[in-house]
């Protein structure tokens, strides 16, 4: 089986967008489209579906692609820094920078401004142009917080720097430990997304709602190339089931489908959530994406192919009820802790999930010390 995405890419942090006010003096948008590759397409060998699986950090299906970097011949721990281009024109209207302590290295986040509605973010990126780093000026806020126990300070810069389509903006690669470039876009012309509580995305996650592929965006002949490159990290695997950008949005209201947050903890950090999803690649193929909350088994994706009867590995779509269902976690080569997940819906809008670690779902289903979960 698979490992997540946060092992192959190492430190996976949440990819910083502007807000849709970022985007305001910028010129009304008709139907956005963009007209140039990120990449060379040399550059990348494939591209990850939106909706990958990375716990703790990225325990929710991610919003933003991964463009995966060739390897440095010269060092196992590195990809190749190559150039990163602007997709249409427009205007760089936020830069984030991230240093990583104690490891010793920045990366940026960069925002570009097509028009009012549609914005484009690259995320990880490891240098800035020289036109673009000289034009950041201070930046408008600090902060230092901690994501799966390494620490980070992130630095936002305003900014409106006029930028054409496929000119450079920056790097990718070279840093350590990090293989892909993030890349996602937000448009903000109508919701995108819907979950089974809107409410607590609109107020806490607003841009999740608006969350696209830039792909879908492309000029046709630019979409025919990246198209075939939607897959695994190794290319082996791709993605053929529409929509073949991938997708984040799993909610199914009234039973266990989609995503899950521990009572009484914050939207944000997704570390003690819970997603009960679809595999990114292959979306007949279910997963759970455990957080913090789920004790010895956080960290890890447990995939199966789902059964429509019965209570062993059931689809989530079709729990509806009270009883007790549940999920083997034994992944063949991925060191999976070995148990089984139980779940039980409560309502129309909580959930008990708990971890039993080398139990076996032919033993009787019962728990132990469940972990409440909310809409």
């Amino acid at each position: 089986m698979r490992v997540s995405a946060a092992a192959a890419v190492g430190a996976a942090l949440i990819l910083a967008g502007c807000s849709h006010s970022d985007l305001t003096g910028l010129p009304a948008c008709g139907e956005p489209e963009l007209a140039a590759l990120p990449l060379e397409e040399s550059s990348f060998s494939s591209i990850l579906p939106l909706g990958s699986l990375g716990p703790v950090s990225h325990t929710f299906p991610t919003e933003h692609h991964y463009l995966v970097l060739p390897p440095d011949p010269n060092d196992a721990g590195r990809a190749l820094a190559v150039p990163v281009y602007a997709m249409q024109d427009g205007w760089i209207v936020q830069v984030d920078s991230v240093e990583h302590q104690p490891a010793g290295f920045t990366d940026y986040d960069v925002t570009l401004g097509v028009c009012s509605q549609f914005s484009v973010q690259y995320g990880h990126m490891s240098s800035l142009s020289p036109e673009l780093q000289d034009a950041l000026g201070r930046p408008s806020r600090c902060d230092t917080y901690t994501v799966d126990n390494q620490t980070y300070k992130r630095c936002k810069y305003r900014a409106k720097v006029p930028v054409s389509a496929g000119q450079l903006i920056g790097r990718a690669g070279g840093n350590p430990e990090q293989f892909a470039l993030d890349l996602g876009a937000k448009d903000y012309r109508r919701e995108q997304n819907f979950f089974a509580n809107q409410e607590r995305y609109r107020a806490k996650a607003g841009d999740t709602i608006y969350a696209v592929s830039p792909f879908a965006y492309l000029r046709a002949d630019l979409r025919a190339l990246v198209d075939p490159k939607m897959g695994w990290w190794d290319g082996t695997l791709k993605r053929t089931v529409p929509p073949i950008y991938g997708e984040i949005a799993y909610d199914v209201a009234g039973t266990a489908m989609g995503n899950w947050f521990r009572e009484g903890e914050p939207f944000f950090p997704e570390d003690p959530h819970l997603s009960l999803a679809k595999d990114n690649i292959d979306p007949d193929v279910y997963a759970i994406s455990a957080g913090t909350s789920m004790g010895a088994l956080a960290g890890y994706v447990v995939r199966f192919t789902p059964r429509h009867s019965g209570v062993l590995e059931r689809a989530f779509e079709e729990i509806a009820d009270n009883a007790i269902y549940c999920y083997p976690t034994e992944q063949s080569g991925t060191g999976t802790p070995v148990g089984r997940v139980l779940l039980r819906l409560s309502g129309l809008s909580t959930l008990e999930a708990e971890f039993q670690q080398a139990k076996q779902c032919d033993q009787e289903l019962a728990f132990v010390q469940p972990r409440r979960f909310v809409r």
